[in-house]
């Protein structure tokens, strides 16, 4: 039998409260089956944690400053964030423009938009958190083109996804799968691209752990009419696809 490879596109590692819930995390995951996780920072004082996390267990680390917390960033955050990735092969995440918080809209736009241009100058993937601001953020993106990047638990309408595929876009649907109540998330799972498609935790945030990936995939498979397996091997092989040249080389069928 194969062995079973599956990626987690959408995590926070860092936020564990010490080495061993992060050890007992890992070691849950190794036994489901997840190879790989792309690990999210989300402000300066993440990234040092998700820089020791680099490698560790297929971990991709990701460095962003995310809209949340634009307001609290000092000045010359963006010459460390390129530090950080240059360090390490890494994406910039998490980041992106999110209208339902009261961070500074002006601020959250103008970092956005300089980890944009700092993700195309370093030819890097991005991971984009995006709430009630579809429309300012496809007008962005249209003019900003960064390299690939990915929705992460996308909540977006299901009728924009062409077009943000049709600039890129790579779409990521997470635990809020296992509520069959949410149609209109499984309505834009069911429109999402396959080719485009991935699954994530956002582990610990959603309460749950990277090792339980294995349920969003069955639930994802039930509303596609596919099966697990069949799932799981395309996500993964969409991960490699996306990463592009962060796709750890071990890891490489």
């Amino acid at each position: 039998m194969p062995e079973i490879r599956l990626c987690d596109a959408h995590n926070h590692l860092q936020n564990y409260p010490g080495e061993k819930e992060t050890a007992e995390a890992l070691a849950r995951a190794s036994a489901a089956g997840i190879k790989l996780m792309l690990c999210n920072g989300a402000r300066p004082g993440d990234w040092p944690k998700v820089l020791g996390l680099a490698g560790r267990d297929g971990i991709v680390p990701f460095f962003g400053l995310h809209p949340w917390f634009v307001d609290k960033a000092r000045d010359g955050w963006l010459g460390s964030l390129e530090d950080f990735l240059q360090r390490a092969p890494s994406g910039v995440g998490e980041i992106g423009l999110d209208k339902a918080v009261e961070a500074d809209p002006g601020r959250q736009e103008e970092a956005f938009i300089a980890q944009l241009r700092l993700a195309k100058k370093l030819g890097r993937p991005v991971s984009i958190h995006c709430v009630r601001a579809w429309g300012r953020m496809l007008e962005l993106l249209k003019e900003e083109q960064p390299p690939a990047f990915l929705f992460h638990a996308y909540g977006g309408p299901p009728e924009v996804m062409k077009e943000l595929a049709d600039l890129g876009a790579w779409f990521s649907f997470g635990t809020g799968l296992l509520d069959p109540v949410r149609e209109k998330l499984h309505k834009a799972l069911r429109a999402a691209p396959p080719w485009r498609l991935l699954l994530e935790t956002e582990a610990p945030e959603s309460g749950s752990g990277p090792g339980e990936l294995p349920g969003v995939i069955q639930a994802a498979a039930a509303t596609l009419g596919t099966s697990p397996e069949a799932l799981g091997g395309l996500t993964w092989r969409n991960a490699e696809t996306f990463l592009g040249g962060l796709f750890p080389a071990e890891l490489k069928s």
